[in-house]
């Protein structure tokens, strides 16, 4: 599998971009500011929908844009697959598979796997317990895709939960205890999706994190010697 062609258009620095790639390595050369990490973000995000350096899309989208647009052509035995993806701040993000529209952007993960490490990952040694979670979610996404939607359901109930929990306590306060009355229901949720997640986090997916970061080292040290 490999990327033949990346496209972009508002996307972080670029007003527009066009890469032909061919398989192999390869290696972005600029100096500091011009835009190359953000070309490998590019790559993440259409393979995660999601970025390895913010929480949200805003931040993708150039200063002054409506809109950023990330596409790309992936070749995976032979087979061409087009993904865009639209990103518009405030607002659900499209995507089409070979120029189609599709329901919902999660529909074209698992068309480009990629494994990325850059500096922020550092963080899975240094930061707390939720940076590591986070990153054996985004290597169960990328391994089975459907685990993108169990995520996206979790915190979807989370956020519901925890503002649930927010009412609760003015509520309280003026005798109303009705509010927490669906809190169960919430509570059950969150387990299931949670048990969900866990056992995507599995040993498999442990020792599959281990050998990509095994390869990445190797590929580190050869690049390192050029």
């Amino acid at each position: 599998m490999y990327v033949r062609h990346l496209g972009l258009q508002d996307f972080r620095s670029w007003p527009r971009a066009d890469l032909d790639l061919a398989p192999g390595r390869t290696v972005f050369v600029g100096p500091n500011g011009f835009g190359k990490t953000n070309l490998v973000e590019s790559l993440w995000y259409s393979s995660t929908l999601g970025s390895h350096r913010v929480a949200s899309d805003a931040p993708l989208i150039r200063a002054g844009a409506e809109r950023a647009v990330v596409s790309t052509i992936v070749v995976n035995d032979g087979r061409e697959l087009a993904v865009d993806l639209e990103i518009t701040a405030g607002r659900a993000n499209k995507a089409r598979l070979n120029r189609s529209p599709v329901r919902t952007a999660r529909e074209v993960l698992g068309v480009l796997r990629a494994v990325l490490f850059a500096p922020e990952d550092l963080a899975l040694v240094r930061g707390d317990p939720g940076e590591r979670r986070r990153y054996l979610d985004e290597l169960a996404t990328t391994r089975r895709p459907r685990v993108g939607g169990v995520r996206a359901d979790y915190d979807k109930v989370l956020r519901q939960r925890a503002a649930l929990l927010k009412t609760a306590g003015p509520a309280r306060h003026r005798g109303d205890r009705s509010v927490l009355d669906t809190l169960d229901v919430w509570d059950g949720h969150l387990a299931a999706h949670g048990a969900q997640l866990i056992a995507a986090r599995s040993s498999r997916d442990f020792a599959c994190c281990m050998r990509a970061v095994s390869i990445a080292c190797c590929s580190h040290d050869a690049a390192s010697a050029c």
